[in-house]
């Protein structure tokens, strides 16, 4: 919990599992974590778990309710929307209660102050498939399960991480060997915790946007957030 807050604000209402209302009409988007996403237009398109992790921040939330928000490096997304962790009057941390309950995931995008406490939390609710890990469609592939619909887009996949390769810009972490987890250099400062063990024949999930070329399965990682070690079986 922070020692302070930037701001203290007003609910008006709660847009979807992740994203809130101000009275002032601004939108809050909390940093850190992604719900599933509801369709709007065609709601029976929705992700799985997507109403009813809105439905559980409505439990939580009321209109007027009082707010308070902590800002990270980036106080804006491309859309516009602020970026916050939002906690209530008694200091309940929005993101730790959704990731706890398994309503959403820990996804890094700008902000990352808090990214392994979060991850920490999802690893825990993953494990014992609280809320949306116990449905099918949150289960991390097999790169054998991998098919042309999973091509640009971001997917959870797991296997054994079977060898290293450095090539061009990148150190290419091989898993089962044939799927390719690609490393920029210039960002390999952030992985110092993961490329200083002993990886060979680690299982490990690693997400990401899917590309598929040269006949292989690849994504570029660019936050250590992507790679999580998994326990041995």
């Amino acid at each position: 919990m922070p020692t302070q807050y930037d701001e203290t604000v007003k609910l008006k209402y709660v847009n979807d599992g992740d994203t809130i209302t101000l009275s002032d009409d601004r939108l809050v988007r909390l940093i850190g974590v992604d719900s599933p996403e509801i369709d709007h237009q065609y709601p029976e398109l929705s992700e799985p778990f997507a109403n009813q992790a809105r439905q559980f921040m409505q439990q939580h939330l009321t209109q007027g309710q009082t707010l308070h928000l902590a800002f990270d490096r980036r106080k804006l997304d491309p859309h516009g929307r602020t970026l916050a962790y939002v906690y209530t009057q008694s200091g309940q941390h929005l993101q730790e209660l959704l990731l706890s309950n398994g309503y959403a995931k820990a996804r890094v995008y700008q902000n990352d102050y808090f990214w392994q406490c979060l991850a920490n939390i999802e690893r825990q609710a993953r494990v014992q498939k609280v809320g949306l890990w116990g449905h099918p469609s949150y289960q991390a592939k097999r790169v054998d399960e991998l098919t042309r619909d999973d091509r640009n887009r971001w997917r959870e996949v797991r296997g054994v991480v079977t060898g290293f390769e450095r090539k061009g810009q990148h150190l290419w972490l091989i898993i089962d060997n044939k799927f390719y987890v690609g490393i920029p250099r210039e960002e390999s400062g952030k992985f110092s915790n993961i490329l200083t063990l002993n990886l060979l024949e680690s299982p490990v999930i690693v997400r990401g946007e899917l590309y598929y070329s040269y006949k292989k399965w690849q994504l570029i990682s660019y936050h250590p957030s992507q790679i999580s070690l998994q326990n041995k079986p």
